[in-house]
């Protein structure tokens, strides 16, 4: 049988002030990137990738590659994407729109603590 992989992704925005802004998911009292399985037909980014599209009305094109890392979580090693948004005629209105309540946009200063609650291997600095 085969084990489960996981990857892991969030997008970097800029807010209306022109601070960075990430995509973080609220579970029970802590915040976590978007995570999903990988697909056997695909790869980590393009499974991620697939993802974000389902929680925010984005195309691919849309983002840039902008870290790539590994987190720890559980004793498991799951690839960490982050991509930078770069259509700035809807950003706005991602960051204002968004319909699920369990997103939400945290600040970079704020994403330090939830870094802080998983293992990262060579922590990328947002700023």
């Amino acid at each position: 049988m085969t084990e489960k992989r996981w990857v892991a992704g969030t997008i970097m925005a800029k807010d209306p002030e022109g601070k960075y802004v990430f995509l973080v998911k609220k579970e029970t009292d802590m915040d976590f990137f978007t995570a999903t399985e990988i697909n056997s037909a695909k790869t980590g980014l393009a499974s991620i990738i697939d993802k974000l599209k389902t929680v925010l009305p984005i195309e691919a094109s849309d983002l840039k590659l902008y870290e790539l890392t590994n987190a720890i979580v559980n004793d498991d090693r799951i690839p960490l994407f982050v991509f930078e948004f770069l259509n700035e005629e809807v950003n706005y209105r991602l960051l204002t729109e968004n319909n699920d309540r369990s997103l939400f946009w945290l600040d970079s200063d704020e994403l330090t603590k939830t870094l802080e609650r998983w293992e990262i291997s060579g922590v990328p600095q947002f700023k």
